[in-house]
């Protein structure tokens, strides 16, 4: 049985923060937590800190990218980072793994309506129904995260469009687990015990403080 580790941050605490976070993440890190929404900033802080302290990523030039685009570190073990909703999961595995976090929204939108019909199986449309209870709109970022984490551990993301080649996602292990009011899913390729551990985001900045 394999197993997959999943280090999730939450990243709110590191408010107030984030000069400490800029100097001790690699930089990659810090020049994204320039840019967009408060939330988001701090999500990239969060990030640098878990791959700094799990994968021993310091420098840029610590992490290569894959023919489309998906991280991995020489000598290091398989990964995935997702984040969403103020949080941070980095998964961690010996085989390729792939993981996705989503809000589950607290209205049916439109947009989701269309996504919902363009990608989701003929069953995962009966359970997302009108998106009219959380419970269903929780169907529904159950089966987006579940295309989306396996499409990450392939390494293709959508450049692989499900829609055209469905047998992509045939063969495939899922772990399914709410966090607050996100849906996170973790895909492999074989059987496996997923653990999640809930790390502290000022401790963790401590230590390399």
């Amino acid at each position: 049985m394999e197993k997959v580790v999943v280090h999730v941050l939450d990243c709110a605490p590191l408010s107030g923060h984030e000069d400490a976070c800029r100097d001790v993440v690699a930089p990659m890190y810090a020049r994204r937590s320039e840019v967009g929404p408060a939330r988001v900033r701090l999500e990239a802080l969060g990030g640098g800190l878990l791959a700094r302290d799990v994968l021993g990523v310091v420098a840029d030039a610590d992490v290569g990218y894959g023919e489309y685009g998906k991280p991995y570190v020489a000598g290091g073990p398989e990964f995935n980072l997702t984040n969403d909703v103020g949080m941070v999961a980095l998964a961690v595995a010996a085989r390729p793994v792939g993981i996705d976090l989503e809000e589950v929204p607290t209205r049916y939108r439109d947009v989701e309506d269309l996504i919902t019909r363009k990608y989701y199986d003929e069953a995962e449309r009966a359970a997302v129904g009108d998106g009219s209870t959380r419970e269903r709109r929780a169907a529904w970022a159950r089966a987006w995260t579940r295309r989306e984490s396996i499409l990450k551990a392939m390494g293709t993301g959508f450049a692989v469009d499900p829609r055209k080649r469905p047998e992509v996602l045939l063969g495939w292990e899922l772990r399914s687990a709410e966090l607050g009011d996100a849906v996170m899913t973790c895909a492999l390729d074989a059987p496996f015990e997923m653990r999640v551990l809930c790390r502290d985001a000022l401790r963790l900045l401590a230590s390399y403080c």
